[in-house]
């Protein structure tokens, strides 16, 4: 079995965030991006930005997502 990676450890929770932050997106739109950046982005992309290239929101999204990983992987050290 495979290491899960850093987002798949706190799925629940950016999940919930991702869910918060652009609502359009619906809970069977993020399972079917299981983990991935590039589907989230894209799934964002489309329900809110559909003029905007991936290319140009992917560093935004990614940072974001970033951020609430290690927001919750400190929660997990304490």
């Amino acid at each position: 079995m495979s290491q899960p990676n850093r987002m798949e450890r706190v799925w629940p929770q950016v999940k919930a965030d991702l869910l918060a932050k652009w609502n359009q997106l619906t809970p069977d739109d993020l399972e079917k991006c299981r983990y991935q950046y590039d589907l989230i982005v894209e799934s964002v992309r489309r329900a809110y930005y559909s003029g905007r290239s991936q290319l140009t929101l992917e560093g935004d999204v990614r940072d974001w997502i970033n951020e609430r990983i290690a927001f919750y992987e400190q929660g997990r050290k304490s």
